[in-house]
């Protein structure tokens, strides 16, 4: 019998249904033969079912093989029951607070009040607590809306849908910012945790248990991208953890607060509905926090014929390492108003701007970078500069910061940020414990997953190899970046988690 072959499995059959299929077709041979209970024929088909269904287990086998990359969609579902872990992360909505303005002696707000982002994404969101607040108190909210565009920004301004008496209209996203709102899981994020569960299974007390629970976002309701622990790293008995959130945006920091960390410690120590759970009564958990270690990435590029080029002849300003003349904003008025200097304050040999030139600077919360074309500028070095905004030739909105790099404008420099972003997004925290004084050669005090064979610690050629995939781009050298590896944290206490810090892109001579 020949096995209909689908695109991520092997259909067979049992017993019953080999005999029934078989019965189906005798009849159509010999329609006027008794096949019912108790006839040869009928024992014979019982016979053949029982030789076939061995065949059907070495497909079934055989199928269980067929690799996560050609399964997808409900089937990958399926995988994750099968094994018993969490089901498929369904699309969620950011959280955060937001600072009210209330009038006279409070205003009681009601769980559920809607509140909107009315101005930008127009994401909605609710209120999540019942109480009274006074004037300058934090609300706590969820967004009713789901996906990326409801991680706002501290300082953004939301508008109450039916204000309760004395609440002011708006209120403004308290710091960190709005975060959590994310995609449904993705197929490819799915295999992962299937390939994860097979490699490494999880038993009582085990780095796989702690990692399963920690994921399980569809129950603590925290985004979870990836989970790590640290096993022993304060001695027997004790596992640090600590995880990344998914990414919802090129600037967002992947770092949890201390908040959701709390949350997914709670749900570690109540008594899931997991039955590979339970840690031992005795283990300490230790709750990691991990602290962003900025990394400025430099490069010279050199354009493809299909690339944009450099938008200046004489493109400005030139590359200098840093700290030996690198060109970077010393004091911001606005957008269109900063100092340029060079940060190690020698002038002798300065290439000097000039009127018209466009220069540029990274924008972390977009991805991409923010055109400047120079208007007019004062002074020899630094160089006080006011931004040409005529006809759209520059970027009004972006305000750079002290001590951001400028580097040469052209319309190619977007293409290069994406796979620098989606590079970084690959990363995990470093170490606790320096490993050159390690005497261990097993997993106690290191990170699981190992690095940097998986979520590595450290800035490898990989980067290098993503830019070198750009359309636009011929050639590539990264100058500044390369290498960094992860500052050693504290046992139990801290990690480090390396993120984009800036990007700044220069001419390949």
């Amino acid at each position: 019998m020949a096995l209909d072959v689908l695109p991520d499995e092997i259909v067979v059959r049992n017993r019953d249904e080999f005999v029934a299929t078989m019965t189906g077709a005798y009849r159509l041979k010999r329609p006027n033969d008794d096949i019912g209970t108790g006839s040869i024929q009928l024992a014979l088909m019982f016979a053949v079912s029982d030789v076939l269904v061995g065949q059907s287990l070495n497909a079934r086998v055989i199928g269980r093989q067929i690799p996560l990359s050609q399964v997808s969609g409900i089937k990958l579902d399926e995988r994750l029951a099968e094994l018993r872990l969490p089901p498929r992360r369904g699309e969620t909505g950011a959280t955060g607070f937001v600072v009210v303005t209330v009038s006279g002696g409070g205003a009681d707000i009601l769980e559920g009040a809607a509140i909107t982002d009315d101005e930008k994404s127009g994401a909605a969101f609710e209120s999540a607590v019942t109480d009274t607040f006074q004037d300058g108190q934090a609300v706590a909210i969820r967004g009713t809306s789901t996906g990326p565009s409801t991680n706002l920004a501290a300082g953004t301004v939301l508008k109450w849908s039916s204000p309760a008496d004395g609440l002011g209209p708006n209120a403004t996203v308290q710091e960190p910012g709005l975060s959590g709102g994310r995609y449904a899981e993705s197929d490819e994020e799915v295999r992962l945790r299937i390939s994860d569960a097979l490699a490494d299974p999880a038993a009582s007390g085990n780095a796989a248990a702690y990692l399963r629970l920690i994921e399980n976002s569809g129950a603590h309701g925290v985004p979870v991208a990836r989970g790590f622990v640290w096993p022993c790293c304060c001695g027997p008995g004790t596992i640090g953890f600590s995880f990344l959130l998914s990414a919802s945006g090129p600037g967002v920091t992947r770092c949890p607060t201390q908040a959701q960390i709390g949350i997914v410690r709670q749900y570690i120590l109540s008594v899931p509905e997991d039955e590979t759970r339970i840690p031992p009564g005795d283990d300490m958990l230790l709750d990691v926090t991990l602290v962003a270690q900025p990394v400025t990435i430099t490069l010279d590029v050199r354009w493809s014929r299909s690339g944009a080029g450099w938008r200046d002849a004489v493109p400005w300003p030139p590359r200098l390492p840093a700290g030996e003349g690198a060109v970077v904003v010393s004091s911001v008025t606005d957008a269109t108003h900063f100092t340029l200097a060079r940060d190690d304050g020698d002038y002798t040999a300065a290439v000097q701007p000039a009127a018209g030139q466009t220069f540029c600077f990274y924008n972390k919360s977009s991805g991409k970078f923010a055109r400047k074309r120079i208007l007019s500028f004062t002074g020899t070095g630094p160089w006080s500069v006011t931004v040409d905004t005529s006809n759209d030739s520059s970027d009004a909105t972006f305000v750079p910061v002290v001590g951001q790099r400028a580097c040469p404008w052209s319309k190619s420099l977007d293409d290069v940020a994406k796979p620098i972003v989606d590079y970084f997004a690959t990363l995990g925290p470093g170490e606790q414990v320096d490993s050159t004084l390690m005497f261990d050669p097993g997993t106690r005090q290191k990170r699981v997953p190992p690095t940097p064979e998986t979520w590595p610690d450290r800035v490898t050629n990989h980067l290098v190899t993503d830019v070198l995939d750009v359309v636009a781009v011929n050639n590539a050298i990264v100058q500044e970046g390369l290498g960094t590896v992860a500052t050693i944290g504290s046992p139990g206490i801290v990690a480090m988690q390396l993120e984009l810090g800036d990007i700044a892109i220069f001419p390949l001579s």
